[in-house]
């Protein structure tokens, strides 16, 4: 499918995300077979990032970021690339070898497979919550099991173009998009694969607004995406809380702050559910 030699597209999204941009496209630079031609969307970025783009030689798109929608971006990304896969690496997912985006394209083989995830790490300096939720979510052999769909994260990935030209992404959704687009895809037959095996450095260390914000947009979007009605507060917030505290004490996370974090993340789900709902 892709040989020695060959080129593949890479759509890296920025905002403002120094030094890790630098590194990223340093090692994007760097990656053996395929190699990459990186088109780099950015939305303003005022931190050198657009800078280290354009040193690095890379084709730039500025995106206003009043303006800025995930799949209106990656539609964009796929409108402006040529090669029959293309990644998306988001800014501030690094990659940590030489061959990590070769192996996030090795399930392309099957004509099957429609898309592909990389494995992230967390950062060395992640708060314990973080990399604990890191390693639950992308394990060494399967990612994290969700209760509707199938799990897929857009940061460090790839997309088969044929099918995205069927299905292209969803540009109404400020959350979720690579969820929807991987239950479309899936529903039809198609495969997305996890590779273990490509490892990028990515994560944030959210403050408890930013927990709160991040999930009521998932929970928002979960409620659009899977045309859920009014949410239960027996099964869509005290189980799912129930559940994550478990897991913490089974690993011995057991504080304070992490029980308010577990207590602020599905309180932000719940009421995202309800947003859904009421949403016109």
């Amino acid at each position: 499918m892709v040989g020695a030699g060959d080129v593949i597209d890479v759509v890296v999204r920025c905002r403002n995300e120094m030094p890790h941009a630098q590194a990223t496209l340093e090692r994007m630079a760097r990656q053996r077979s395929p190699r990459a031609r990186v088109l780099f969307l950015d939305c303003r970025s005022e931190d050198g990032s657009r800078e280290s783009a354009a040193e690095a030689g890379c084709e730039i798109v500025e995106i206003d970021p009043q303006a800025y929608v995930p799949g209106r971006a990656l539609n964009l990304g796929m409108t402006r690339t040529r090669s029959r896969i293309v990644a998306f690496v988001n800014a501030d997912a690094i990659p940590l070898d030489d061959g990590s985006l070769g192996r996030l394209i090795e399930p392309f083989r099957d004509e099957r497979v429609v898309a592909s995830f990389g494995r992230q790490i967390a950062r060395g300096d992640a708060d314990r919550i973080t990399r604990l939720d890191h390693e639950r979510t992308f394990g060494p052999d399967a990612p994290v099991k969700t209760r509707r769909g199938v799990f897929f994260s857009m940061a460090a990935s790839a997309v088969r173009r044929e099918v995205w030209q069927r299905l292209p992404f969803d540009e109404a959704l400020h959350y979720s998009e690579d969820v929807d687009w991987a239950y479309r895809v899936t529903a039809l037959g198609y495969r997305v694969a996890y590779v273990p095996g490509a490892h990028f450095e990515h994560s944030h260390s959210y403050d408890l607004e930013g927990q709160f914000r991040r999930r009521r947009g998932e929970g928002k979007a979960d409620g659009a995406i899977f045309r859920l009605g009014r949410p239960s507060f027996g099964q869509d917030f005290v189980r799912p809380l129930a559940g994550w505290l478990l897991r913490d004490v089974r690993t011995g996370l057991v504080s304070p702050y992490a029980v308010a974090t577990r207590l602020v993340q599905s309180t932000g789900y719940f009421v995202g559910r309800r947003d859904a709902v009421r949403a016109p």
